[in-house]
């Protein structure tokens, strides 16, 4: 996984109010985010079982809230991404802003290995 300051950079993408990066041992990797212990749970569980359903097909999974603030998991990966998104963005495009930051994210990856 590319270092932590690469991780954290997901702050800067349009849309994202708080997030969770977690290993594929449920271990949180970087965060911002409250009540990250429990969310780390929610996101490792929630990420093996829709990746067991989903496979190579699955790039997001989505919960809505009536507060509208919907939480997002994304497989980054051997990790697994959570975002509680803002209330003043489209749905469609944190999808899309978060998917353009984890394929760079893992081109970086690549570059440095």
């Amino acid at each position: 996984m590319p270092p932590l300051k690469e991780l954290i950079q997901i702050t800067n993408v349009a849309g994202v109010d708080q997030y969770i990066f977690v290993d594929q041992k449920g271990n949180i990797a970087a965060h911002d985010i409250q009540d990250p212990e429990k969310t780390a749970d929610i996101v490792f569980f929630c990420g093996k079982n829709s990746y067991a359903i989903g496979k190579t097909r699955l790039n997001h999974v989505m919960f809505s809230r009536k507060n509208q603030k919907n939480f997002f998991i994304f497989p980054v990966g051997d990790y697994y991404l959570g975002v509680i998104k803002k209330k003043s963005i489209d749905n469609f495009v944190l999808t899309e802003n978060i998917i353009k930051f984890t394929k760079d994210l893992l081109e970086l990856e690549k570059k440095t290995q």
